[in-house]
């Protein structure tokens, strides 16, 4: 058997290995978002679901969709599968604080370096298992993030809400998706400001030439971010920046997009201040309607220890 004959016979059967199925699918229901569709009709999970859409693995119509999209009846859905990771979740005693707590959805400070979800190389230690050991998650069929109704960076620190049932689940996920909350976050930010206020308004998608960040384009998602300086510092400044839209790294993108990249934030030009090595980044207050409900519900946090103790030696250069 001949040297090449081999190689050709590696090739294929790798390349069968790596092939993914593709299937298209006719939606049936007007109105429905385009997540649950294709989860329904294919009989998939909605978690592997999702992760095909943030791998731009689905189209609709022939176009590339949001998993939002509210779908009609006749519209033609384009699913490349890729292979599905075998997770078995492991409730995991990882400590957090609880800001806010009731029988259908709880409201938790997120400590920094832990990742929301599972994903390749770190399926035990992340806030899912924590989730699973602290609350009882009912009728979530998604398997992959039970209770996450939205995400915090891995190394952004903060106010996030978690869903107890999947009713509130996609109860909580409309308030998100209409908009109808209040989010904001402390950020400290590199450089000296010549604005007191300034509202960006700038798309965001992928980086073309890093796959790891994210970028101001002209053809990414619209994103909108309101940044208003708290405190100045000799070569920084902090600032509460409220975020009208959701977009991957958006606060991180905005400030390194007007030359103030987040102090410790090495992925998008930050650098580390005073052994301060992660983005200087905390989702300190939220404010919605929480559904079947007629009650604001206003939380606010504290700064974090390590970033008093970076904001204490910014205030020393002074």
């Amino acid at each position: 058997m001949s040297y090449l004959y081999i190689l050709l016979v590696i090739f294929l059967l790798f390349n069968i290995n790596i092939a993914m199925e593709e299937k298209e699918f006719i939606n049936d229901i007007d109105n429905e978002r385009a997540d649950a569709a294709c989860a329904r009709l294919s009989g998939k999970s909605r978690s592997y679901i999702l992760s095909l859409f943030e791998d731009n693995l689905i189209l609709i119509n022939n176009k590339p969709a949001k998993k939002s999209t509210k779908l009609k009846s006749g519209d033609i859905i384009h699913i490349t599968f890729k292979e599905e990771p075998q997770i078995d979740l492991t409730p995991k005693n990882i400590p957090f604080d609880i800001i806010y707590d009731n029988e259908n959805f709880a409201v938790i400070n997120k400590p920094a370096g832990l990742t929301v979800h599972p994903a390749p190389g770190n399926y035990d230690n992340t806030l899912v298992n924590a989730l699973l050991y602290t609350f009882t998650i009912e009728d979530d069929n998604d398997e992959f993030r039970p209770g996450i109704v939205h995400r915090l960076d891995k190394d952004t620190s903060g106010l996030m809400i978690i869903a107890k049932n999947s009713e509130y689940k996609m109860l909580l996920s409309d308030i998100f998706l209409n908009r109808n909350i209040t989010k904001k976050y402390l950020a400290i930010c590199h450089g000296t400001p010549k604005f007191v206020e300034k509202t960006i308004e700038a798309p965001i998608g992928r980086d073309k030439y890093n796959r790891q960040k994210m970028a101001v384009r002209d053809d990414g998602r619209y994103a909108k971010s309101f940044f208003k300086v708290i405190e100045k510092y000799k070569n920084a400044f902090l600032a509460e920046v409220t975020i009208f839209t959701g977009r991957t790294h958006q606060i991180r993108v905005h400030a390194a997009s007007m030359n103030h990249p987040l102090v410790g934030d090495t992925l998008y030009g930050g650098r580390a201040l005073y052994g301060f090595s992660r983005q200087a980044l905390h989702s300190y207050f939220l404010e919605f309607t929480p559904p079947k409900s007629d009650e604001v519900l206003s939380l606010s946090l504290q700064l974090p220890k390590d970033m008093v103790a970076l904001q204490e030696n910014l205030l020393s250069e002074k």
